[in-house]
């Protein structure tokens, strides 16, 4: 499988590779509870945690081009954007089978421009909210920007959490994971602790 080489703690985190599987990325999916699907603002997702809940059909249908996907496809992926909830649940049900696959090669593509939107956003994030004196983004530990960034990108990044990345301390952070049930009930599926601890993925 063609995996990035920056974001993979995320890209892992985000979908698999294996037909018929609920977590199966390369086709549109609803990453949420159905029966609570009235409770969750998930959208319409593609690829490894492309959420076109909060995007234009405009968006949706410029990031699909850019990634090698057919305008015919394009165009039937880009009728999703901006459903969530049981909206967007309804919307996969009924056009999954007709919009197929995407490729591995236009999945990576569309994770790494995505990705790349995200980390500068994450850097942008950090120094907003980081003390004067505190660690600049670039020295940083390499596993504590990647952990950023990931929290970033599922949305559990708030002004508040800076300050424990901003002293470069793994343990800061780990403990941080802990003792958060909102970080701590998705660590089976992130494996944040593990990378924080073992370092890069093998």
């Amino acid at each position: 499988m063609l995996e990035p080489k920056e974001g993979l703690l995320t890209f892992r985190a985000e979908g698999n590779n294996i037909p018929k599987s609920i977590f199966y990325s390369r086709e549109i999916h609803w990453p949420g509870i159905i029966h609570y699907c009235y409770k969750d603002n998930s959208g319409v997702t593609i690829g490894r945690g492309y959420d076109l809940g909060r995007r234009s059909k405009g968006e949706v249908f410029h990031a699909m081009l850019s990634s090698g996907i057919t305008k015919k496809q394009a165009e039937k992926i880009s009728e999703g954007a901006g459903l969530t909830g049981c909206t967007a649940s309804d919307f996969v049900k009924k056009n999954k089978d007709d919009i197929g696959e995407i490729t591995e090669t236009q999945q990576l593509i569309l994770f790494e421009e995505v990705y790349r939107d995200y980390l500068i956003d994450s850097i942008r994030f950090y120094n907003k909210y980081k003390k004067n004196d505190s660690v600049i983004w670039d020295k940083l530990d390499y596993r504590l920007r990647e952990v950023f960034v990931d929290m970033k990108y599922q949305g559990n990044m708030f002004a508040e959490t800076v300050k424990y990345f901003e002293g470069n301390d793994i343990s800061t952070v780990v403990r941080l994971i802990n003792s958060r049930p909102l970080l701590k009930k998705y660590e089976p599926g992130r494996k944040r602790l593990l990378f924080l601890m073992n370092g890069k993925q093998k």
